[in-house]
């Protein structure tokens, strides 16, 4: 039996946002047995406070072993999926998904994943699914490069910089090409000269 983990993502985004590897993170049981998956918190924020609750679906079902939790860059804890005795025979006609949510920065944000009991055979497996996974589909988890507003200020700034660079460039081989008497080469050499002294005011 592969190991069913669900990784959960802060501030990846943008700000308190909150993203998870599986939508639906689907558990292997039987009635009368028990397993516990893993939850991997991932933080690209600042440190924040997250706390875990159940929907009623689950609540007799899922205990988290630390339903809350301070995550300065990650953080790992264990939950423990237990199905009743008392639900023989109802895997196999399906039992209602549930939620885990999950809030953040004292309830600034909130947000839920689905947890599903599917069938498991004899030897263990899934029927008809993967892991930690939608039962018959696939999922594609999708990852993003964050930039910072620092660093984005900072491109910002070395884009205009190098544009008004090639631009005082321009004037100045102007002014050696047609260099000759008259209004015309004073006023390249002006235009040049303004330009570079913005470049330097720009820059400090």
């Amino acid at each position: 039996m592969r190991k069913i983990q669900q990784k959960i993502y802060l501030s990846r985004k943008r700000v308190n946002s909150i993203e998870f590897e599986h939508e639906i993170l689907s558990i292997p049981l039987k009635a009368g047995d028990e397993m516990s998956f893993e939850i991997l918190i991932i933080n690209h924020g600042e440190p924040t406070h997250v706390h875990f609750s159940l929907s009623e679906e689950v609540k007799d079902k899922v205990m988290i072993l630390q339903d809350k939790v301070y995550v300065i860059d990650e953080e790992k804890i264990a939950a423990i999926v237990k199905l009743p005795k008392s639900y023989a025979g109802a895997v196999d006609g399906g039992l209602d998904a549930g939620n885990i949510f999950v809030s953040t920065g004292y309830g600034a944000a909130k947000k839920g994943f689905s947890v599903e009991i599917v069938e498991e055979d004899a030897e263990g497996e899934i029927v008809g699914g993967w892991i930690g996974e939608s039962v018959g589909k696939k999922e594609t988890v999708e990852t993003e490069v964050v930039i910072s507003p620092e660093k984005k200020a900072l491109l910002r700034r070395l884009t205009i910089s190098t544009l008004l660079m090639a631009l005082f460039l321009v004037f100045v081989f102007a002014v050696y090409k047609f260099s000759f008497p008259g209004y015309p080469n004073f006023v390249f050499a002006l235009l040049a000269s303004m330009i570079f002294i913005f470049i330097v005011i720009y820059n400090l």
